[in-house]
């Protein structure tokens, strides 16, 4: 009996007894699948499936008999092909990540451990860049993936073409003034208690407005940003030298690190950003790629990825994202 044959049951008896489910899971043909399976039921001489006509509709006593050595082989043979795969990847090409300094600072830092522990001969490369950087450097292929934030994708809707992306963690904007501020001798009312002072925050890479100047611009306030930079540490020390009030993002704020600024959250008052996991369309997913996507975005299981990549190919490239 083939090794084919063997994998084409398992997917079915995974799929619910679905041959098409099955056969989008292992990039085969529908009628390549029950021939697989054909072939393997007239080499025992007995049906492994009961059908109900010419739909499958469960397991034979014999299919119930011979699943478990079926998925034991599977099991075996994925495990051979990871172990393949970590023992070669130092002939692979680097993992190259595109993020924002925020992203990478505070959250890659969290996930580059484990990912080192398991892959410890995977050469990894951080490349800090603006949002439209990182886009580009995915799209040029410089970066096999770009995570950045956004309140709204509309100013890179061109650079997104020919993009997978994937939703990920979202954060807040909050307000970070020195201790001895007179701001936190007054009643805190949100974006009207920033309207008389200098801000700085981040650098946007497009030229469309802020989300700190479209929110105070929507209540009839202007904002007077005397700073912008790309890193929080920086905005954070620009305060603490009396060069303004800092917006950042929460992730940014270590209450013991930063125990001499005072922190405002506001949610209330301006977007939540979102930050995006994207790759270029023509990366071939490893299983490394599947393990850094699971990472860092929530139920982004392997055959979630593959499923939201065959819709994605099978619409041309329609509305991107996806829900799991």
């Amino acid at each position: 009996m083939k090794l084919k044959q063997l994998e084409c049951i398992a997917a079915v008896a995974r799929s619910g007894y679905n041959v098409t489910a099955a056969a989008e899971k292992l990039h085969m043909s529908q009628p390549a699948v029950s021939k697989h399976i054909k072939l393997a039921e007239e080499l025992l001489g007995l049906p492994i499936f009961r059908r109900n006509s010419k739909t499958f509709v469960g397991l034979t006593e014999v299919g119930e008999a011979i699943m478990p050595d079926i998925e034991r082989i599977m099991a075996s043979v994925e495990n051979i092909l990871n172990l393949s795969q970590h023992h070669n990847i130092a002939a692979l090409a680097q993992l190259g990540i595109a993020t924002t300094h925020t992203l990478s600072h505070y959250r890659l830092v969290q996930i580059l451990p484990a990912m080192q522990h398991e892959y410890p001969k995977l050469p990894m490369n951080i490349i800090e860049g603006t949002n439209t950087q990182i886009l580009q450097m995915v799209q040029e292929r410089d970066a096999d993936f770009g995570w950045f934030s956004a309140s709204d994708l509309t100013p890179y809707s061109l650079q997104l073409r020919g993009i997978f992306m994937l939703p990920a963690e979202s954060w807040t904007s909050v307000l970070v003034v020195p201790r001895d501020h007179e701001l936190n001798n007054k009643p805190f009312e949100g974006l009207t208690s920033l309207a008389p002072y200098p801000l700085i925050t981040y650098i946007t890479s497009h030229k469309e407005p802020s989300a700190l100047v479209r929110a105070m611009a929507g209540r009839g306030l202007a904002a007077r940003v005397v700073l912008t930079a790309r890193n929080a540490e920086l905005i954070k020390n620009y305060v603490r030298q009396g060069l303004g009030l800092g917006i950042i993002a929460d992730m940014a704020y270590d209450p013991e690190r930063d125990s001499d600024l005072a922190m405002y959250p506001l949610d209330r008052w301006m977007p939540l950003f979102n930050t995006y996991l994207v790759w270029h369309s023509d990366l071939r997913l490893r299983a490394y790629h599947y393990d850094f996507i699971d990472r860092i975005v929530p139920g982004a299981t392997r055959d979630a990825v593959e499923h939201y990549v065959r819709h994605q190919q099978s619409i041309n490239g329609g509305e991107q994202g996806w829900a799991i």
